[in-house]
């Protein structure tokens, strides 16, 4: 009777014992080592489901088929639904090195299945996203924040184009801001990289350089030339040729003097210079 007794008691003291705390698996531990600060979760399922991978702002992976789940399988077309917290920020590309449509995402996304392509239908970003890139969210003054997407379409073509948008320009900005997440810099860069720049951007630099380093409307001759530099290496060597033409002129002048400057005397040998 003693003994059952003790063993009563010994039982009901080990039942009272407070329940030792299991040790977190490797996995939640690699998860809380960066708690404080701004990543990205990609899930496999939608309502962040099945395995998982956490990316950090720096990460760049231009082809999701070379990086797997923390349980298994690879990523490329594989992500449905994405956690982003701590003040990161997204960018998700359809297709491999960063190519094909793009996607910001400061907030978290439930179900892909709810954000549509650009322009599409019924084509969701779900299982679509083969390359992506982290970044820590830059703060932005609160005019920028409000900023509404058709003055920044307006003043980016503006800017770079020297005309106001098309509508079909601005309906297809309007929907990149407001569905995919674009920023204004992801709006210009996209222009700079269109054909119409190509087209329409050399004549506007080129008439804004002159302007500004030669007080003059660019001479048709000029304007080719610039033109054909435009194409065979880009605005930035184009822009350096204009500049460095305009740094001989000032020699010119400080070599004759102002008054000879004026009277023209020598300064049309110079190929930027036309009666």
């Amino acid at each position: 009777m003693i003994r059952f007794r003790i063993l009563l008691v010994l039982l009901l003291l080990m039942a009272a014992a407070p329940v030792q705390a299991q040790p977190r698996d490797r996995k939640d531990n690699r998860w809380q080592e960066h708690d404080r600060g701004p990543r990205v979760i990609l899930y496999q399922h939608a309502d962040y489901r099945g395995d998982a991978l956490v990316v950090y702002p720096g990460d760049s992976h231009e082809n999701l088929s070379r990086l797997t789940f923390e349980g298994s399988g690879t990523l490329n077309d594989r992500i449905s639904s994405i956690r982003v917290e701590g003040g990161a920020e997204v960018y998700v590309y359809e297709n491999a090195r960063y190519r094909g449509a793009v996607m910001r995402l400061t907030e978290n996304t439930r179900d892909l299945t709810g954000r549509l392509l650009p322009a599409g239908v019924s084509a969701s970003w779900n299982d679509r996203i083969s390359s992506l890139r982290v970044e820590a969210r830059q703060r932005v003054s609160s005019d920028k924040e409000r900023a509404k997407p058709d003055v920044i379409i307006k003043q980016a073509y503006l800017d770079l184009l020297a005309r106001e948008p098309d509508p079909s320009g601005l309906r297809n900005y309007r929907g990149l801001i407001i569905d995919q997440g674009w920023t204004e810099l992801m709006v210009r860069d996209h222009i700079r990289r269109s054909d119409e720049f190509r087209r329409e951007g050399a004549d506007h630099i080129v008439r804004r350089a002159y302007l500004d380093l030669f007080g003059r409307e660019p001479d048709p001759s000029g304007l080719k030339q610039y033109r054909s530099c435009w194409r065979r290496t880009g605005p930035r060597v184009m822009c350096a040729t204009i500049c460095g033409a305009a740094k001989n002129i000032e020699k010119i002048k400080r070599t004759l003097g102002d008054r000879a400057w004026s009277g023209r005397s020598q300064a049309r040998q110079s190929p930027f210079w036309r009666d």
